[in-house]
């Protein structure tokens, strides 16, 4: 699912990608080449030195809502499944085979 930023130009956008499988990112048009990022600090470091520029303020802005809204819902599935799936050692119950 593409989410874009509502306030892109032709110029310069910048769209937060979920995905189903692996993490979510940021895909960001700018200066005719598109890149993918995974944290709002990246999104902004693809401006260089217009990175502080009223337009990439928002739009990094609009990243850490987007972090916010999202990333809770992987973590939310993660911890109910319990804390035995989470801290539990995968070769607690394995024998070597010699």
């Amino acid at each position: 699912m593409q989410i874009p930023y509502p306030n892109n130009t032709n110029d310069c956008s910048v769209t937060y990608q979920r995905t189903r499988t692996g993490p979510n990112h940021f895909i960001v048009y700018y200066k005719n080449a598109a890149q993918i990022r995974f944290t709002p600090k990246e999104v902004g470091r693809v401006f260089g030195i217009a990175k502080f520029t009223p337009w990439v303020n928002e739009a990094r802005d609009w990243c850490k809502e987007m972090v916010a809204k999202y990333e809770q819902d992987g973590l939310s599935t993660l911890s109910s499944l319990g804390d035995d799936a989470v801290d539990a050692d995968p070769t607690a119950n394995t024998k070597m085979i010699v």
